[in-house]
């Protein structure tokens, strides 16, 4: 039996810029996904895949020649998964197909938004002996930061130039840490429809000085010596994404009260976001119904 593991990942700068080519800090996360491959003299593939609680959430029968659905416990799922599997096979020089048994188990609850599509593309451009990038580009709209989390044990810088993906491995590890958390807003949010607004709404804008905005509000945060000149960037950068989304930040939304500086992660409105404050101000979301908190050094890898 064969086992491949991806990070997952969360995008502290940059957002939807990143495909205009702002300069996005992503970090990955302990939490991640696991793939196990035991290869079997079949004409099948069998794929289930577990939730964090090790229990089954989808399952497929696929014609392991082709990667024809046989059945399924959700066929969209399904044909999403069977758009990979084949790009993956057409991509590889060495791997054509699967035959056996695969399972995956992601190791954060399925809602959480730290990447259960990047992950996956990950563990099968491994199982295919392939490089992950040129997977994501042929079957996702996204900026391709969460894969370069998937496979990088650090904290990176993320740009695109002209279709040229640039991944820098960092070492960013922030002496105020402790005054940064993670708090999980209670509702997923889908980024590929998120990515297809943004495209519509850029239009109104000179995206390029935007993006040449965020880039320096993403250098001033990977610079910053102090928690207040972090906010400050945290905040600047929300504003100047709240003007471009047409989207109030999510501090206006729910926090407005809050001492601290709230920043909104990849795709507004849901998943998780980045908060400042000290150990005491995690009260002050419990008590306002966000009991998921995750401190930055349990959750950062």
């Amino acid at each position: 039996m064969k086992h491949y593991r991806a990070n997952g990942k969360l995008l502290i700068s940059g957002e939807y810029t990143v495909l205009d080519g702002s300069l996005a800090l992503a970090l990955p996360t302990q939490r991640g996904q696991v793939l196990h491959y035991k290869e079997m003299e079949q004409e099948e593939l069998h794929w289930r895949s577990l939730n964090v609680k090790g229990e089954i959430w989808f399952e497929a029968q696929f014609r392991a020649k082709d990667f024809g659905i046989l059945s399924t416990s959700d066929e969209v799922k399904a044909e999403a998964l069977q758009s990979i599997l084949k790009a993956a096979s057409e991509l590889s020089t060495t791997v054509t197909h699967l035959q056996g048994e695969v399972t995956t188990a992601l190791e954060f609850p399925t809602d959480w938004g730290l990447g259960s599509s990047s992950t996956l593309i990950c563990c099968l451009a491994q199982c295919f002996d392939i490089d992950p990038m040129p997977l994501h580009f042929k079957v996702s709209n996204g900026s391709g930061y969460d894969v370069a989390c998937g496979m990088t044990d650090s904290a990176l810088t993320y740009q695109l130039d002209d279709g040229l993906v640039a991944v820098k491995p960092i070492d960013w590890k922030p002496s105020f840490n402790a005054s940064l958390f993670f708090v999980y807003l209670n509702t997923k949010q889908k980024s590929s429809s998120e990515v297809s607004k943004y495209q519509d709404r850029k239009l109104g804008f000179d995206i390029n000085a935007i993006a040449a905005e965020i880039s320096v509000l993403t250098q001033t945060m990977l610079n910053a010596e102090s928690l207040e000149a972090f906010n400050q960037a945290m905040v600047e950068h929300e504003e100047l994404m709240s003007s471009v989304l047409g989207y109030p930040t999510v501090k206006q939304l729910y926090f407005s009260d809050y001492k601290g500086a709230v920043k909104s992660l990849g795709a507004w409105g849901g998943d998780f976001v980045l908060a400042t404050g000290s150990f005491e101000d995690r009260a002050y979301f419990i008590e306002k119904g966000y009991d998921v908190i995750e401190e930055y050094d349990a959750l950062i890898l």
